[in-house]
């Protein structure tokens, strides 16, 4: 230490003095290295000693915990500083025949703006050459269309596989604003490379709460590798368990650690369950004959990982509850110009599953030849179906019955009630039609009912709706692809029904969407991401470029989405 404090001496005592600029314009310059001890670029440096001299005075208050050493160093430092001047201390040896890169990031600002020295780069090696090797690209979240600012891009030894769980990234960099990444005098040789968000900055991926992603094959870095364009998802690799088993009288619980994407359960006897928020298995004693049966429960999770438990099923207890039927209806449209999807959920299950359904027009009953409603999937306490109603038929039917009335009304002009009845059909809004389930329709295991359940569907008409069309290219033609339009909150998702490559999207609400392009690997018209954990990579999604906007009584035609072309875009940010 006695020759390093002569090192940090010799420099300090050598500098200039520099002073701060008072008045003139604003300062929007950052700090710049004028001088360093060794020199940048300088090779078999083994002194753990650096001495920086800057063109003006700094702040280097959040040095420590800002400071990026690439490849990753596992010592600790102390900092000393002086004006314009920094020294960085390290406890311990760096690797042998390895570049470093030191990046002060926004660690170090000048005293009088505070502008960051963010592009300040300092490069050295403890062997006798400077690897000059980089890898490049972007990092993206495709389920949402945007690039990624601030991830950390690693590369991983070969050995270290599919470890960023648990282990620090060999070199490492982070993106900027435009999702764009450089790591830079990197080893030739072969590495895996995996992104993720290190909100915790412990170089270490948390899947619990970060999103992260990976390319699947291995990268051979021999003089430089661009254009790698690596997708980020949010993954819980946690394993799925069983976190408690409970008796409780008249319900036997089965918790599960995290959500439940599937179930299968078999048993001799006819054993009511129900599966409620997703990560809890109920069993009912209601109707069972005995106190207790053995249950097989095969459960799945979405990443993966399966868990099977054979559980002797109890109902020791007196305990008795007041359950109560509740009903979550979800819709896919609250449109009903065309046909719409809806998912019933219950909360306890169905000992009756039939259910008669009126259509209202006000108080008005529409015939049940106008309507359509249809169960696709019936589940333990889920009903899955789809509803449509012949809007033309209904408007005539309507218009028929008003004429009708009014008619009938023309006899009896001074008659109170039928003129308050035809005034009534003449203000009747055709455009607002009730789905309705009468009272009593569904009943549960424990003989509870539900009152009426009413929801209220809008016909927009034709011209409210607008048409979008075209083709897509440059594709690899040996692959399989569809393609998508998505509104702009990513809830809504309308699926190209025609031959690929071309599309057309016919009936589209008002509204600003994202077309998008699905690389099909398995052909299953769906978007699947398989997980790390599958070590497959998700399938890959390409954007247009330009947002579209969907305008009532309004086609957009001939479209060009040529997907090579966006892909090229995608990196423009590198020049």
């Amino acid at each position: 230490m006695i020759r390093a404090a002569l090192y940090i001496l010799l420099f300090v005592t050598s500098c200039a003095q520099v002073k701060p600029l008072t008045g003139g314009f604003e300062d929007t310059i950052p700090p710049n290295i004028i001088r360093s001890l060794p020199d940048n670029f300088s090779t078999n440096q083994k002194e753990p000693v650096f001495v920086f001299e800057f063109d003006e005075i700094v702040d280097v208050s959040k040095l420590k915990e800002k400071l990026i050493i690439s490849p990753y160093y596992d010592g600790s430092f102390e900092i000393k500083s002086k004006k314009n001047t920094l020294s960085l201390i390290f406890d311990s040896a760096f690797n042998e025949n390895t570049t470093y890169i030191f990046n002060f990031a926004d660690g170090l600002v000048d005293i009088t703006e505070g502008n960051a020295a963010v592009k300040s780069r300092f490069v050295f090696s403890t062997g006798d050459k400077i690897d000059s090797s980089f890898v490049s690209g972007v990092v993206t979240n495709p389920l949402k269309n945007q690039v990624v600012e601030g991830a950390l891009v690693g590369l991983y030894q070969k050995k270290d596989s599919i470890d960023l769980f648990h282990t620090k990234p060999t070199y490492f960099s982070f993106t900027d604003e435009n999702g764009f990444f450089i790591i830079e005098n990197i080893k030739a040789k072969d590495y895996t490379i995996y992104s993720y968000q290190d909100e915790n900055k412990n170089f270490k991926s948390e899947y619990k709460k970060e999103s992260f992603g990976f390319i699947n094959n291995l990268i051979s870095v021999d003089s430089f590798v661009n254009k790698v364009h690596i997708p980020l998802y949010a993954e819980d690799l946690t394993t799925l368990k069983v976190q408690a088993k409970r008796d409780k009288g008249d319900v036997f619980d089965i918790t599960y650690s995290k959500k439940v994407e599937s179930l299968v359960v078999l048993s001799d006897e006819n054993i009511n369950w129900s599966l409620n928020d997703n990560n809890l298995l109920r069993f009912y004693k209601k109707n069972l004959e005995k106190d207790s049966s053995l249950v097989v429960v095969r459960a799945n999770d979405k990443v993966g990982y399966e868990i099977t438990d054979s559980v002797y099923v109890s109902f020791s207890g007196n305990q008795k509850r007041d359950f109560k039927l509740d009903l979550d209806i979800d819709w896919s449209s609250q449109n009903i110009d065309d046909t719409v999807l809806f998912t019933m959920s219950f909360n306890l299950p169905l000992i009756k599953t039939e259910f008669k359904v009126d259509v209202l027009i006000d108080t008005v009953l529409i015939p049940e030849k106008f309507f359509y409603n249809k169960v696709i999937s019936l589940e333990n306490n889920k009903i899955i179906g789809e509803f449509a109603v012949l809007i033309d038929s209904v408007e005539l039917f309507l218009k028929n019955k008003r004429e009708k009335v009014i008619k009938d009304s023309l006899g009896f002009e001074n008659d109170s009630i039928y003129r308050v009845v035809s005034g009534y059909y003449k203000r009747l809004n055709p455009k607002i039609i009730s789905f309705l389930i009468p009272k009593g329709e569904f009943i549960s295991i424990t003989k509870d009912t539900l009152g009426v359940t009413s929801q209220e569907l809008r016909v927009r008409g034709k011209d409210y709706y607008g048409d979008f069309s075209g083709e897509v290219k440059g594709v690899n033609k040996n692959k399989k692809y569809f393609v998508e339009l998505v509104d702009e909150n990513f809830s809504t998702i309308y699926k190209n029904e025609i031959l690929f490559p071309f599309f057309s999207f016919k009936s589209i609400s008002p509204g600003k969407y994202y077309l998008r392009v699905v690389n099909d690997v398995n052909d299953n018209f769906e978007w699947d991401y398989f997980g790390i954990k599958s070590k497959r990579q998700a399938e890959r999604v390409f954007y247009y470029q330009e947002e579209i906007e969907i305008r009532s009584n309004w086609s957009v035609e001939d479209v060009v989405f040529d997907v090579e072309e966006t892909v090229d875009n995608m990196f423009l940010v590198e020049k």
